[in-house]
């Protein structure tokens, strides 16, 4: 068997908490609630992928375009610019569904959107991204699997997301995958069911105290040899382990 060969998330803190690395060819299942700031740590591991070389890909379900781009900003990753430069692509499936097109060479929409035909048109989509990435590696972030569900359903999107973890051609050129879910949008099973998928898990939960607002990061599945689930305080470019006494 080949041994498993690693890839950095872009932040040493993270790569520290999941046990050493991102396993090429796998996909990381990022939980968070409705007040957590876990949604942005996707985007900051992007910005840093793009910088060193890879090639961005969103898939976007949940907002217009205009608003994306302004979730990117928020952490520094500037999509418009990105994509004009042919750093990124976005699938959006958001502007699919309600006729919304944003004119711009970077965007790619699902023509005629329809649950039935989804697979087919997103495998021709991805054929030219991959032509586009001329041999880089490619790193998805999809945005979100609750809006996904919200589009075309639960026991639809399970069934969809069960043929994109075996088809050849989406997987061909990915170095890794991060997958976005608002755990207060999905049922616990449609939930449970992303959990089983994921070979990296890692759930946001946000507490407002009196005069703070604490984040916890549980880092609870990881395929790494050694790997334990931990605890960890959460501030964008800083983790500090909780220690319970």
């Amino acid at each position: 068997m080949k041994p498993m060969e690693l890839v950095t998330s872009g932040l040493s803190c993270i790569d520290n908490a999941i046990g050493g690395g991102i396993v090429k060819g796998s996909n990381v299942l990022i939980i968070y609630d409705s007040f957590s700031i876990g949604w942005n740590l996707p985007f900051e591991i992007l910005k840093h992928q793009i910088s060193n070389g890879f090639f961005g890909v969103i898939i976007n379900y949940n907002l217009p375009l205009p608003r994306l781009i302004l979730r990117g900003t928020s952490v520094g990753l500037d999509i418009e610019k990105e994509g004009k430069t042919g750093n990124v692509v976005v699938i959006d499936v958001f502007g699919s569904k309600y006729g919304f097109r944003y004119p711009r060479d970077y965007v790619y929409l699902i023509e005629g959107f329809n649950p039935e035909t989804y697979i087919p048109k997103l495998e021709h989509v991805y054929r030219d991204i991959f032509r586009r990435a001329e041999g880089r590696d490619v790193v998805d972030l999809v945005f979100s699997l609750d809006g996904m569900a919200f589009e075309l359903g639960e026991e639809r999107s399970i069934k969809i997301i069960k043929l994109l973890l075996s088809n050849r051609i989406i997987n061909g050129q990915h170095a890794f995958s991060i997958h976005l879910l608002n755990r207060d949008r999905v049922s616990r099973r449609f939930l449970s069911w992303n959990i089983e998928f994921s070979d990296y898990v890692l759930e946001f939960m946000s507490k407002k105290e009196d005069h703070s607002i604490v984040e916890q990061m549980y880092v609870l599945k990881s395929p790494c040899y050694g790997f334990e689930p931990k605890v960890y305080q959460y501030r964008l470019n800083n983790l500090s382990e909780v220690r319970h006494r």
